[in-house]
């Protein structure tokens, strides 16, 4: 750990660094989404109507304002217009169930909420504030609350965590600087907008006056993704270790691609044989191990990696500037090197804290670190140690917290919504390894519990990421002497192979049938499959299915929209979907990776400029 905590620097809002650019660089292009372009120029104009609609709706400065959208052009547009018109902003995915996205709206004092619609235009509803909300935190000109991201929580609701101005700021223009940035960088903005890595992928690009390129839908399968990547000549993305794996798994014999300079991974542990494929794949990037929870604000420790790598996980480095971190042993002492701890991060540019029950509750606790009791710390919940070096090698969890796709998920949050189901008298859930990601195992002490009852019910609360892949349900789970359940008896049930009996009864269509089947045995990792049970409920997630889908069109030589998948999910069904496809060519689309498709659209150029609208408390902005 370094001495001391660097002195707080104060930085120019987001949105304001990003209007320097677009004065600095008005002719060049700011935005790229299919056939459409926005220069910098044009980027300043359409934020600045937007702000006047914002404005025009009377919501009160430091208002909180929520923006239900699909990562876009117009999603950029109107974040930066919620800042400059002096609100806090939430973004919020318009993909996530209507039931989380309504939880979200309630967890904070929300006072107007903006849904971008490509088709429709956009329309700002103001919310009549609730008396015991809280707003009077907020509803202040000039505050540094910047944003609300949300985390799991134990509780079962979504854990409001409010950012800061000047540590988002402070992040951008480190990693700027840190890798020198220019106007002819162009980011892949791949990041689902509900997740604080959203602000990283977009705005540190758009303050260095570089291009961000955006895929038109959401899912983004492994061929899509190198495809947008060499077809968009981009120089720097930002990817989660088991999505990069994903990618550079299915793309055997591709021929290299040399213009991304930069690969910022982050979200998950980080292993030497992905870099090497990727590096492969990817001979002139740079690649870049990133750290930090969303309570520090983005990232807090980075590492670039060279050759000859370290075996396995990789380090995550040294602190950014603007932080320092130490290892915590349990009996309270820093851990010397080598030694196993908790991973603390001390930072003048963390989150302002949880927003819970009306006030603001800081993440940072004073009194952990001996040589300087006043030092306020977070402390991570992330065990690791540092080497002779001093760099931070992360190990793994103290908690019931994991990682999945980088989205970080309390288990907690998990069976405590599968609690509110009728009948469910306990529930124990942990995370399974498969073949490209991790999946949550779910087991339900009930009498009597239908478990597609179940699987519906937590659609309608959790987001896709959260959904148990495998839930068993049992009259009496198994327990130790002393009344507590066996986790460690159900850890290792979790880990066993699941079979399911197949249905053995095949028409004409066999050689249909067994290719599918073998193919669903490939993606989920089984030994049996069923035809006629739905790809979710056995295990499916919003990543394997796009690897399903690749799978597919490669075995039938066919060219299958994704979101068909969604609607024709079992076997049985698929052998139609086949059949209805043979011979067709479509062209393959760059899409999204992170949740499922609830209304997939394309967005076209004349969606991203906006217009004045009438000033009402409902304003549309097409």
């Amino acid at each position: 750990m370094k001495d001391q905590t660097p002195s707080v620097r104060t930085f120019d809002p987001v949105h304001t660094l990003v209007q320097r650019a677009c004065k600095a660089h008005a002719k060049r292009i700011a935005l790229c989404e299919g056939d459409g372009q926005i220069s910098y120029g044009e980027l300043h104009k359409t934020v600045q109507a937007i702000k006047a609609d914002i404005q025009a709706s009377a919501v009160v400065a430091g208002s909180i304002v929520a923006v239900i959208a699909q990562s876009s052009a117009q999603a950029i547009t109107t974040a930066l217009a919620v800042w400059a018109a002096d609100c806090t902003l939430m973004l919020i995915d318009a993909g996530l169930p209507d039931e989380r996205r309504q939880a979200m709206l309630k967890a904070v004092p929300t006072r107007a909420v903006i849904r971008c619609q490509a088709a429709a235009g956009s329309l700002i509803e103001i919310v009549e504030p609730s008396a015991d909300a809280g707003a009077g935190v907020f509803e202040k000109s000039g505050s540094d609350y910047a944003y609300i991201a949300f985390t799991s929580g134990s509780t079962g609701k979504p854990k409001a965590i409010v950012g800061s101005h000047n540590g988002l700021s402070q992040f951008l223009v480190w990693q700027r600087s840190e890798f020198s940035i220019t106007p002819d960088d162009r980011f892949a903005q791949f990041t689902n907008l509900s997740f604080d890595v959203w602000f990283r992928d977009v705005f540190t690009p758009l303050i260095s006056g570089a291009t961000v390129c955006i895929p038109e839908q959401r899912l983004l399968g492994a061929q899509a993704a190198i495809s947008f990547i060499r077809e968009n000549a981009i120089t720097a993305v930002h990817v989660v270790p088991s999505i990069a794996g994903l990618w550079v798994s299915q793309q055997a014999g591709e021929p290299p691609i040399e213009t991304l300079r930069y690969s910022f991974f982050a979200g998950e542990p980080l292993d030497a044989g992905l870099v090497t494929q990727w590096t492969n794949l990817f001979p002139g990037s740079q690649v870049v191990n990133l750290y930090g929870p969303t309570e520090t604000t983005l990232a807090k420790h980075f590492k670039r990696l060279g050759t000859p790598l370290a075996a396995g996980i990789q380090s995550v480095g040294h602190p950014i500037e603007g932080a320092t971190s130490f290892v915590l042993a349990e009996d309270g002492t820093v851990c010397g090197v080598g030694e196993t701890g908790e991973i603390c991060i001390a930072t003048p540019y963390g989150s302002h804290g949880y927003f819970a029950d009306g006030v603001l509750i800081s993440p940072f606790v004073t009194g952990v670190y001996a040589p300087d009791p006043s030092l306020a710390v977070y402390r991570t919940g992330d065990i690791g140690r540092s080497g002779l070096d001093r760099e931070i090698e992360i190990l793994g969890r103290q908690d019931d917290q994991i990682k999945i796709n980088g989205v970080r998920i309390d288990l907690g949050e998990v069976k405590s919504v599968m609690l509110g189901f009728p009948g469910v008298a306990t529930v124990f859930a942990c995370a399974r390894t498969t073949r490209f990601t991790k999946t949550i195992i779910a087991f339900v002490e009930s009498p009597a519990c239908a478990v597609d009852q179940l699987l519906g019910y937590l659609r309608d609360r959790l987001p896709s990421v959260m959904l148990p892949s495998d839930v068993h349900v049992l009259v009496t789970l198994p327990r130790l002497p002393n009344g507590k359940l066996d986790r460690k008896r159900l850890t290792e049930l979790a880990n066993q192979p699941i079979e399911f009996t197949a249905n053995t009864q095949l028409d004409q269509s066999r050689s249909v049938i067994q290719r599918l089947e073998h193919v669903w045995r490939e993606v989920l990792d089984r030994q049996q499959v069923s035809r006629t049970q739905n790809f979710f409920d056995m295990g499916g997630n919003s990543l394997s299915i796009v690897v399903l889908h690749e799978h597919l069109q490669r075995e039938f030589n066919v060219k299958i929209p994704l979101v068909r998948l969604f609607q024709y999910s079992t076997i049985d069904s698929q052998v139609e979907l086949v059949r209805m496809h043979a011979g067709e060519t479509t062209t393959l689309r760059a899409a999204h990776l992170h949740d499922l498709p609830s209304d997939p659209r394309l967005v076209h150029r004349r969606s991203l400029i906006a217009s004045r609208a009438r000033r009402t408390n409902q304003v549309s902005v097409q």
